[in-house]
């Protein structure tokens, strides 16, 4: 009976002990995000696009600065548009340039870096789109919902180009004048 006695006793005595836990400061977590006042949003479906360009052979580019022959149709679908923000919305395309031509956005091949082609992007009026600038064409504003066509096309950057898996990265910006 006193065994019992002392093992509850200690138990008591002991629970504060094991109830109260121990904080110690280990570090801090910084929050940051962004308040806008945009005109759209971007769709879900539109907001982490995958194109699938096709395939060329190595022979369809007659030289720097020549197109694939097929240009391959993208559209950017935007939601909750208020022409009570804003008038007109466009679209600025960002990201990687070769050296050798600073108009179309970086291929690069499976473990080669440059594929000696670039991707060329354009508007709905076949308007080539300059990547990291301002858009030059706005399109008004006049429903809540609103689908931007694009078509992109591998442009030749050099005469050396290398067979294989080639992809590009590029980013978009709503931008309101």
């Amino acid at each position: 009976m006193i065994r019992k006695g002392a093992a509850l006793a200690g138990l008591v005595l002991m629970s504060p002990v094991i109830a109260q836990p121990v904080m110690v400061e280990s570090g801090r977590v910084h929050l940051r995000g962004q308040l806008v006042n945009g005109g759209c949003a971007v769709a879900t479906e539109s907001q982490d696009l995958r194109v699938l360009m096709g395939q060329y052979r190595t022979n369809a580019f007659t030289g720097p600065g020549s197109f694939s022959p097929v240009s391959v149709p993208f559209s950017l679908r935007l939601i909750s548009c208020s022409a009570e923000v804003w008038r007109h919305v466009g679209i600025a395309f960002a990201g990687v340039t070769p050296a050798e031509d600073p108009h179309v956005f970086l291929a690069s091949g499976e473990g080669i870096g440059n594929a000696g082609i670039g991707l060329a992007l354009f508007d709905d009026q076949q308007r080539q789109i300059i990547p990291n600038t301002l858009p030059l064409h706005y399109t008004p504003i006049l429903t809540s919902e609103m689908t931007l066509h694009f078509t992109a096309r591998y442009r030749a950057i050099s005469e050396n180009m290398t067979p294989g898996r080639i992809h590009s990265e590029v980013w978009f910006t709503l931008v309101y004048p």
